[in-house]
């Protein structure tokens, strides 16, 4: 953790969100957020996630104030929780060669973290 977390903001929606819903089957992930433009709710799908994490926002907002706008979807670089799950045991599993992504989402509330080799997609 010696580096610091760079958050780079993904442009796709330019307002604040709250998660409406949270909806993982072992594999994918769904996170519906609404906006609070009042434009209706935004589903994100990941595929083939490995690993994520909710976090109530409070805890780690001071730690990640590196590139944290009002954009809700961000790709992470210098992830801390890609090295805390490599360390955890993700490196015994698939050693030094797994090609994944740390894509974090940050709402008014909460944080969820997702690793996946894959990319997104907004519903």
């Amino acid at each position: 953790m010696n580096n610091r977390e760079i958050w780079n903001p993904i442009r796709m929606i330019d307002c604040e969100c709250s998660v409406n819903s949270i909806d993982y089957n072992a594999t994918d992930l769904i996170v519906e957020l609404e906006r609070f433009d009042n434009k209706g709710i935004v589903k994100i799908e990941f595929k083939d996630v490995f690993a994520y994490r909710v976090t109530l926002e409070h805890f780690r907002i001071n730690d990640i104030l590196d590139g944290v706008s009002i954009a809700p979807l961000y790709e992470v670089e210098n992830s801390d929780y890609y090295n805390w799950l490599m360390q955890s045991g993700m490196k015994v599993l698939y050693g030094d060669t797994l090609k994944v992504r740390h894509y974090a989402i940050k709402t008014t509330e909460h944080i969820i973290d997702i690793i996946t080799p894959d990319s997104y997609m907004v519903m």
